[in-house]
C-alpha cells in the first residue's frame, strides 16, 4: 500500500516505514539512497494509510530545487466512531516546533539533506524526526509544507515522548544555553522557550493617552484614567525598575493625576495636544513617540491595559531581542475573562481579525494554539514590543491609516523584509479594549488602502491555512476532501 501510493519502489520517492517508537524498520536510511538530491525518502508510521493520490501531490518536490524537507497534514482516527482529529499545519514556524511537535508524519526528506544532516541520532529515541527538523532549521535548510492531508492514522500515531523531546531541545539549544532555556509551556507535553536575563537591557514603554477614565468594568481600577492604572500595574513587573522607562504621550496638558507620584521607573511625559475638531491619528502619535524614545528595546503599548503575569516582559524579549523578530504579541484578555487577542488570522471575513475573540480563556483552542508561543504573520499593536532599529527599517507606522490597520500593516511590511513575528501567550495582560479611545468605525479610504495593499497575500496567510475556516473566530477544518472514508 505504502509504495503503491507513493509511486512504486522505482520513484523518486522511497517509503521508510516506522515502528511504535517512530524508528525506522529495516536498513538505515542513510543505506537506502545514496548522496543525492534526486531521492526523497518519505518517512510514516507503517500502520498508516496514505492518500491513494499522494503520488501525484509530492511529485511537485522535483520542481523545488529550493527545498530539502518538507511536511503534508494528517488525520488521526479514533474510538468506535472513528472521530477524525485533522491536524492542518502552518507553514514552517520555528517557535511553535519548540512548543509542540506539530509537523510530525508524513516527512519527507531529500537524501541529499539526509546526509549533510547525518542521518537519524539513535539517541534521540521517539524524537528522530523532531531532532531531524530542529538541526535542519538551524543550518538555514529548505523547508516547507504541502497542505494536503496525505496520511490517515487508523488509531493514535506513535508521537515523540515529551521527555524525548526535552533531551532534544536541550542539546538543541546547548550552544545558547547562556541564554535560553526550555521550561515547561502551559498545556500537557508543551515547552516554552525563554531567555535568561544576566545584563537586562533597557526597556521603553510607549505609551499614548488621551486620561480616559475607565468606566468599561467595576473591579479596582474603575473610575481612575487608564495610564494610571497602568503606572501602578508595572509594579508587579519582574524587571529591574531601574532599567524601565515609560514614554507617556499625553493629549492633556495637566498630567498631575499620575506624573506627580514617585514612580520606581523613570517616567517621562511628552504632550501631543490636537487643534480643536482635530481627528486622532494613532499611527501619527506612535510615530512622534517612539522617535522620541531614548533606548533600543521597547514595547508599543495602549494605556487601556494592566499587567497580569508580572513575567510579561522577559516573555515578550525573549523573542523581541532576536535579530530575526521584528515584533512580538501579548496574550490579552478582557477583564471578565474572555480571549481578546491571542494572534490574528489573515483572511478572516474577507480582512482580518482576532483569533477566538470572546472565547473563554480557559476553553479549548485548535490545536492549543493560543497557549503556545509561535509565529503569526500577524499581532497586535496593543502590546507590542519590538527594537528600534526594526520600527527604522519599516519607517514606523503608515500614518495614512490613522487608527485601524495600522498595527496590521507594520506587521505585514516586517514580515516582507524577513522579520517574524511573534505571539507568546507568556506574557499576559489584561485589556480593556477601546475603552480609552472610544468605539469608531474606520474611514471608508483607509479600509480601502489597506484591502488593495494586503488582501491577496491574506487569503493566503502563511501562518494559517488554506482549508481552515474563515468565517469563524474559532479556527477549524473546512472543506477538507475525506479519502480516507472511502
Amino acid at each position: 500500500m505504502m509504495e503503491s501510493a507513493l509511486g512504486g519502489s522505482s520513484s523518486f520517492l522511497v517509503p521508510v516505514a516506522l515502528d511504535e517508537r517512530l524508528a525506522p524498520l529495516g536498513a538505515d536510511p542513510l543505506d537506502l539512497v545514496p548522496d543525492t538530491r534526486d531521492k526523497w525518502l518519505a518517512f510514516a508510521p507503517r500502520h498508516a494509510r496514505w492518500h491513494p493520490d499522494a503520488f501525484q501531490h509530492l511529485d511537485g518536490l522535483r520542481a523545488r530545487p529550493d527545498l530539502d524537507l518538507a511536511y503534508a497534514d494528517d488525520v488521526t482516527l479514533t474510538g468506535p466512531s472513528m472521530a477524525e482529529e485533522i491536524r492542518l499545519k502552518p507553514s514552517p514556524n520555528l517557535p511553535l516546533l519548540v512548543a509542540d511537535d506539530y509537523i510530525g508524519t508524513p516527512l519527507f526528506v531529500r537524501a541529499s539533506a539526509l546526509h549533510r544532516l547525518g542521518g537519524l541520532r539513535a539517541d534521540a529515541g521517539t524524537a528522530g524526526l523532531y531532532d531531524l527538523l530542529l538541526r535542519a532549521f538551524t543550518l538555514g535548510l529548505g523547508v516547507e509544507r504541502i497542505p494536503e492531508v496525505l496520511l490517515a492514522h487508523p488509531e493514535a500515531p506513535p508521537r515523540a515522548t515529551a521527555k524525548d523531546r526535552l533531551r532534544v531541545l536541550h542539546r538543541w539549544i546547548e550552544p545558547r544555553a547562556h541564554t535560553l532555556e526550555i521550561a515547561p509551556g502551559r498545556t500537557p507535553g508543551t515547552f516554552q522557550l525563554r531567555r535568561q536575563f544576566h545584563d537586562f537591557p533597557e526597556v521603553t514603554l510607549v505609551v499614548p493617552t488621551g486620561q480616559a477614565i475607565q468606566r468599561h468594568m467595576r473591579d479596582a481600577s474603575f473610575g481612575k484614567p487608564h495610564i494610571r492604572n497602568l503606572l501602578e500595574s508595572l509594579d508587579a513587573t519582574d524587571w529591574p525598575m531601574e532599567r524601565l522607562h515609560v514614554l507617556v504621550g499625553d493629549d492633556r496638558e495637566d498630567g498631575t493625576i499620575y506624573a506627580d507620584r514617585d514612580w520606581p521607573f523613570d517616567l517621562r511625559r511628552i504632550l501631543t495636544p490636537r487643534a480643536p475638531g482635530e481627528p486622532f491619528n494613532y499611527a501619527r502619535k506612535m510615530n512622534a513617540l517612539w522617535r522620541a524614545a531614548g533606548t533600543e528595546h521597547l514595547v508599543l503599548m495602549n494605556d487601556d491595559v494592566c499587567v497580569r503575569d508580572p513575567g510579561w516582559l522577559r516573555a515578550l524579549f525573549t523573542f523581541a531581542m532576536e535579530g530575526d523578530v521584528g515584533g512580538a504579541g501579548a496574550r490579552l484578555l478582557f477583564p471578565e475573562g474572555r480571549i481578546q487577542h491571542a494572534g490574528i488570522i489573515g483572511g478572516l471575513y474577507g480582512g482580518c481579525a482576532h483569533a477566538w475573540l470572546g472565547q473563554e480563556a480557559d476553553e479549548p483552542t485548535y490545536q492549543d494554539w493560543a497557549l503556545v508561543h509561535r509565529d503569526w504573520s500577524i499581532v497586535t499593536g496593543a502590546v507590542f514590543a519590538t527594537r528600534r532599529s526594526a520600527m527604522e527599517a519599516v519607517n514606523g507606522f503608515d500614518e495614512r491609516l490613522s487608527l485601524e490597520f495600522n498595527d496590521v500593516d507594520l506587521c505585514l511590511r516586517m514580515r516582507l523584509l524577513g522579520y517574524r513575528i511573534v505571539y507568546t501567550p507568556f506574557a499576559e495582560m489584561l485589556h480593556y479594549e477601546k475603552s480609552s479611545r472610544g468605539e469608531a468605525l474606520p474611514v471608508g479610504n483607509e479600509v480601502a488602502l489597506f484591502l488593495k495593499r494586503w488582501q491577496e497575500l491574506l487569503e493566503d496567510d502563511p501562518a494559517y491555512h488554506p482549508k481552515l475556516s474563515r468565517n469563524s473566530f474559532a479556527p477549524a477544518p473546512v472543506g477538507v476532501h475525506a479519502w480516507w472514508k472511502a
